[in-house]
């Protein structure tokens, strides 16, 4: 298993860098992984360095024993995507919840559309399988309340301490009924697409 980062890289400059550095910090520290600092900083450069012009999509993996490699490869322009509705698996490990590791069985789909937004068994709204999900109604955008039951990303937490997104639960047949009828407005966000359009299948 690894912990990592997928960050974007826009023409030199890492939005959100220092979020995705607390989040990998917390998280080795909660299973167990060595954080190096410098090995993070060396990682970082060596990708500036080599990257420093053009969009470009980093993932940062962190090995138990410290060690990090790093993926890179040019960022798509894509920024609308299709969803379905799809119930969270029970008995998952909650360390694979909360945590961004490797291990994300919990979260894979059949691709029918391009993201799932997974719900829990009392009906509660979580998260998309690549981010967490905005909701736009009477011109607020809101997000679900964190009670360990999904992964906080840095997006969603930028947004929040900029005060420009707003904590609200929602129920799966309450946002099914305020999308058909048009008062609810669904996003994407995460740190690498920051804010997508998504249609989803009802």
């Amino acid at each position: 298993m690894q912990l990592f980062e997928t960050i974007r890289l826009d023409e030199g400059d890492f939005p959100r860098l220092s979020y995705h550095k607390s989040r990998m910090m917390r998280s080795a520290e909660a299973l167990g992984f060595i954080f190096n600092e410098q090995q993070w900083t060396q990682c970082i450069e060596t990708v500036l360095r080599e990257h420093n012009t053009g969009k470009y999509r980093v993932k940062l993996l962190l090995n138990k024993d410290g060690t990090m490699d790093t993926v890179i490869a040019e960022m798509t322009d894509k920024q609308r995507f299709t969803a379905k509705l799809q119930q969270v698996v029970s008995q998952v490990n909650q360390h694979y919840i909360i945590n961004k590791t490797s291990e994300r069985a919990h979260l894979m789909h059949n691709y029918q559309t391009d993201l799932v937004l997974l719900y829990n068994e009392d009906g509660k709204i979580l998260e998309f399988d690549i981010g967490n999900v905005m909701i736009k109604e009477k011109g607020q955008y809101f997000t679900p309340k964190y009670q360990e039951d999904f992964l906080r990303g840095c997006m969603r937490q930028e947004m929040l301490d900029q005060g420009k997104l707003f904590l609200k639960d929602y129920d799966v047949n309450e946002l099914k009924s305020k999308l058909n009828s048009g008062e609810a407005q669904l996003f994407l966000i995460n740190s690498l697409r920051e804010v997508a359009e998504v249609e989803i299948y009802l």
